[in-house]
C-alpha cells in the first residue's frame, strides 16, 4: 500500500508540474503577443494567369487522355476502394 500512495503522490506531482509549466508558457506567450502589438494586415494578391486556348489544346493533345462519364463510374465507387 505504501508504494501505491508514493506512485500516485509522484504521478499528482508531475501532473501539477506539467499544468504549472504549461499556465507559465501561456502566461508568457501571450505577453509576447501583447508586446509585438496590432499584427500586420498582408495586402491579398490577386493572380490572373491569361492562357490561350490553342496553348492548352497542345498541352493536352501531348497526353493521352480519356474522357469518362461520371454516369459510367456511379456503380464502380464503392469497389475502386482499397481495403487494406
Amino acid at each position: 500500500m505504501d508504494i501505491v500512495m508514493y506512485v500516485l503522490f509522484l504521478a499528482v506531482g508531475f501532473a501539477g508540474g506539467v499544468l504549472a509549466s504549461q499556465a507559465a508558457l501561456t502566461r508568457r506567450l501571450d505577453q509576447r503577443e501583447a508586446l509585438k502589438g496590432p499584427k500586420a494586415e498582408l495586402p491579398q494578391i490577386a493572380v490572373n494567369v491569361n492562357v490561350s486556348e490553342e496553348l492548352v489544346a497542345r498541352y493536352l493533345a501531348a497526353y493521352n487522355l480519356v474522357a469518362i462519364p461520371r454516369d459510367a463510374l456511379k456503380g464502380l465507387e464503392d469497389s475502386l476502394q482499397t481495403r487494406h
